[in-house]
């Protein structure tokens, strides 16, 4: 999937009436805060087997829950799906279509309403 967030800022304040490391910490918390609203509700969740892990294996009484995300530029993207679409040109076409499917779900926007500061 593919997330996209947006802040707006009144133009003043992005122009030296807020210090920049302040400016700067501040639009990366709201960017982040709405990725991590988008992404929650999608978020896979495992469970790590009993004994599995070492937090489980120094506290047995503990259970480990993990999560994985694969994070890419939107560059690094491009590569990789021109990469995806040389290889399926030689998949039945099966294959292909699920590989069609499959960029066009990651390629699927979420994009988050512009917070109003």
């Amino acid at each position: 999937m593919n997330y996209k967030a947006i802040t707006t800022l009144k133009k003043a304040d992005t122009e030296g009436r807020i210090p920049p490391h302040t400016l700067d910490q501040y639009v990366r918390s709201d960017l982040a805060a709405q990725l991590m609203k988008a992404l929650t509700p999608t978020l896979a969740i495992n469970r790590v087997a009993s004994g599995s892990s070492s937090t489980s294996l120094t506290n047995p009484s503990t259970v480990d829950f993990t999560t994985e995300l694969f994070i890419l530029g939107s560059s690094q993207w491009q590569k990789v799906k021109a990469s995806l679409g040389a290889s399926a040109a030689s998949l039945s076409t099966d294959q292909q279509q699920f590989v069609r499917q499959l960029i066009d779900e990651i390629e699927t926007t979420h994009l988050n309403a512009p917070s109003s500061s």
